[in-house]
């Protein structure tokens, strides 16, 4: 008797019967795969039935078989040899079927249909046993360990191709899943009615569930004692108007326990379950055998109701990712129709700014649009973007940061007339549309607009203010009242407002739409070009003032269109840095230079002190795997670091001195020497550069060009010089294409030259007859 006990839980326990019905293979079809796997068994071993069998209480099905001719049978656990298997967990041998204590009752033994067997366990990829792979004589057979090691090997095909078919169901059923709470999201976000809301969560959790499971949910009703009918589309409607108004306490169902203890009550027998003691009349008389009731809670644990399903058959409800998910929409669908007005401001304005959020904005922008300008009027579509906000943040925080933000929505209200609309976009980005403006007063309100962001802000030791750079456009420089495509023109105006110089109102134009539009065309040819050897690198030479040596070269990357020729560094370069390509792009030059120094280096004599100079963008320098790109490019070329100068822009420096300084330390730190490039066009002062671990400074060329035009440039590059030399830097000056450039510079103690002048920048080849030359320019 206790042998048989054991043999009914195994059989019985939840977990695997959860893993057959993972299976999904109770469905009607036929089982391709696995029916080529039973063929082929029966036809190796050569015997006339064979089958896949998954063993449920009382219950066999075979999604495969071979000379059944049935894919149900149900018959007692004791007298299934597929339960045995299941009990034991090893194979099953039985010779003669009519001899055997037990297996002589079994039907198909009785009818003479099958004598002997042989199954072997069928696990599935978590170990558990789902039933077995076996085989049959209609004779009496006495089976060989050869045999049952065959079993064993398609058995495990088996389980692999039931491991696929699972990952593939739970792939199929994840889409499903995603497209059922985007369904309900919707109907959320439509202002639907709660009832038809749930209405429609439930008809998704039936379908995803299979056709057995019903699904209801009960609402707590504001009393905060009784359960209220949310839901239930399956259910007899009978039985929903029973539960509906019943306490919420212990022993009152699954739902009524289940929200009192703020916990998952599962009832796999409703007729045995306690919490059902005083309701299992209820439940049978419309045929409901069990229930799981999942409570649906707020942030803070508090109970809104609870989300059930039915079964009409005793055993556990599957809950598993699919319930959980969509359990968490009745929150927030429960959630939503409960704060009402407060939900509704949630979901159109700013919580920082008080203006409207972007969502609701568009649909101001939509409405606004939809009525044509006034005679003698357009609309205006404003986009402003805050200038260096990061600055703010990163100096002060983010508190500082949002107060700022919240400060120009004010100056903005008070600045705007009452049928204008503004928006915080995203981040520090705000819109504005502004209905029916004449074309002459357009420039002037948006002039107006920026105004309200020109606002002091207080940084440790001096007062910043801030400013916007704005793109306008209207419906008619646009020539449409799209929102989309004007929202499109205003960003483009905005950029073209940056590139000219931040702090100003920029018009969209035809020179705005026709750069958008090569940018966009250039931003996708320079994507599918990375990786490709249409990139390649030119070296421009670095001379010594004085004597006229070679002691180094500038790394410069070009880039060469297949049917459009060469692309200028001025134009691919600003695209790389905003598409995020240019960390790639810089790699790949760290790495290129490296190893072309390194061949250099064990060709030319003249090479062996040579410095190797490579620009790093601002993107690359915030990059945290940055130090250990310059150690690979240096390891892999086998050179010292000090064979590798960097050069840094002094904004590139700005956008966070502290992680610059710390990068740029560990950097000198391996020996690559840091140059500050286009020295005095950026935002550093004297006192920045004492703490900044550099080398040299580079006079931009724009100081060099103007020497000899007059006193006070000479005077510029003299205190440059000066202070670079008082500091211990070496200084380096840029763009010289004249003789007398050069002279001057030697005259103010410029220890380095580069320019024209001394060599434009040349392919590899080409700078190899310098250093054929033995590295000396000539004067």
């Amino acid at each position: 008797m206790r042998d048989l006990e054991r043999l009914r839980a195994a059989v019985a326990d939840p977990a695997r019967l959860a893993a057959v019905d993972a299976c999904g293979l109770d469905g009607p079809g036929r089982v391709a795969d696995l029916e080529d796997v039973v063929a082929h068994v029966a036809r190796v071993l050569r015997a006339p039935v064979a089958a896949v069998e998954l063993v449920r209480p009382g219950r066999h099905s075979f999604p495969a078989e071979r000379g059944l001719r049935a894919r149900v049978a149900e018959l007692p656990d004791e007298l299934s040899p597929g339960a045995h298997v299941i009990a034991t967990g090893r194979p099953l041998s039985v010779v003669d079927a009519r001899a055997h204590p037990v297996f002589r009752h079994h039907p198909f033994a009785a009818r003479g249909s099958v004598r002997s067997y042989l199954g072997v366990p069928l696990s599935d990829e978590d170990g558990f046993v789902l039933g077995a792979l076996s085989v049959a004589d209609r004779h009496p057979r006495r089976f060989s360990v050869e045999d049952r090691e065959v079993l064993r090997s398609q058995a495990h095909l088996v389980r692999t191709l039931l491991a696929l078919r699972r990952r593939v169901a739970a792939h199929e059923r994840d889409a499903r899943l995603l497209e059922a709470q985007r369904d309900v999201l919707q109907a959320v976000a439509a202002g639907h009615p709660l009832p038809r809301v749930l209405d429609r969560l439930a008809r998704h959790v039936e379908a995803l569930l299979g056709p057995d499971v019903l699904c209801g949910v009960m609402l707590l009703d504001e009393d905060g004692t009784t359960m209220r009918d949310g839901a239930g589309p399956s259910l007899p409607a009978a039985y929903r108007a029973a539960v509906d108004g019943l306490p919420v306490a212990e022993g009152v169902g699954s739902c009524g326990t289940a929200m009192h203890r703020c916990a998952v009550v599962a009832s796999d027998d409703i007729a045995t379950a306690p919490e059902w003691a005083d309701y299992r009349e209820l439940a049978a008389e419309h045929g409901l055998a069990s229930c799981t009731s999942l409570p649906v809670l707020d942030g803070d644990g508090t109970p809104l109701g609870t989300f059930a399903l039915y079964r009409r058959t005793p055993g556990p409800v599957p809950v598993d990712g699919v319930v959980p998910a969509l359990r968490d929409l009745t929150r927030v669908a429960v959630e939503r129709d409960r704060s009402g007005r407060q939900l509704v401001r949630l979901a159109t304005v700013d919580t920082v700014s008080g203006l409207l959020n972007r969502a609701a904005f568009l649909e101001r922008l939509r409405a606004v649009l939809a009525d044509p300008p006034a005679p003698g009027t357009v609309h205006a579509v404003l986009l402003c973007d805050v200038d260096h906000f990061k600055l703010v943040n990163d100096s002060l925080g983010h508190a500082a940061g949002d107060a700022y933000l919240a400060a120009a929505a004010d100056a903005l209200r008070a600045e705007l007339r009452p049928r204008d609309v503004a928006c915080r976009f995203a981040g520090d980005a705000f819109t504005l549309v502004l209905p029916d403006v004449e074309p002459g007063e357009v420039q002037r309100a948006a002039e107006r607009v920026a105004a309200c962001f020109a606002l002091p802000v207080h940084v440790p030791g001096h007062v910043v203010h801030l400013s916007v750079s704005t793109g306008l456009t209207t419906s008619a420089l646009s020539g449409t009242r799209d929102p989309d495509l004007l929202l499109r023109d205003a960003d483009e105006a905005m950029h073209a407002a940056k590139q000219s110089g931040r702090a100003r109102v920029h018009r969209y134009d035809a020179e705005v739409r026709t750069r958008s539009a090569s940018r966009r065309e250039l931003a996708l040819a320079l994507r599918e070009a990375v990786g490709t050897d249409e990139f390649h690198l030119h070296y421009q030479p670095e001379v010594d003032t004085v004597s006229g040596r070679l002691v180094g070269c500038e790394a410069l990357l070009r880039w060469t269109r297949p049917g459009v020729g060469p692309v200028p560094p001025a134009e691919f370069v600003p695209v790389a840095e905003g598409s995020g390509l240019v960390v790639e792009l810089g790699r790949r030059v760290l790495t290129g230079a490296c190893a072309q120094l390194a061949r250099w280096r064990a060709e030319h004599p003249g090479a062996r002190e040579l410095t190797v100079w490579v620009n790093v963008s601002p993107h690359q320098l915030g990059d945290e795997g940055f130090v250990d790109v310059v150690a690979a490019a240096l390891a892999e070329a086998d050179l010292p670091g000090t064979a590798l100068g960097l050069e840094i822009t002094e904004s590139a420096v700005m956008v966070d001195p502290e992680a610059a300084r710390s990068i740029l330390g560990r950097l000198r730190r391996r020996g690559v020497r840091v140059a500050i490039d286009d020295f005095g066009t950026g935002y550093s002062s004297l006192a920045t550069l004492r703490t900044l671990p550099v080398d040299v400074v580079k006079i931009d060329r724009s100081f060099t060009a103007r020497l000899g035009e007059g006193p006070g440039d000479l005077r510029i590059v003299d205190a440059v010089v000066s202070m670079a030399h008082a500091l211990d830097l070496v200084v380096v000056a840029e763009g010289v294409e004249h003789e007398h450039q050069r002279r001057a510079l030697r005259a103010l103690g410029c220890d380095l030259v580069q320019g024209y002048l001394l060599g434009r920048p040349a392919p590899a080849e080409r700078f190899e007859e310098l250093l054929a030359a033995r590295g000396r320019v000539p004067a």
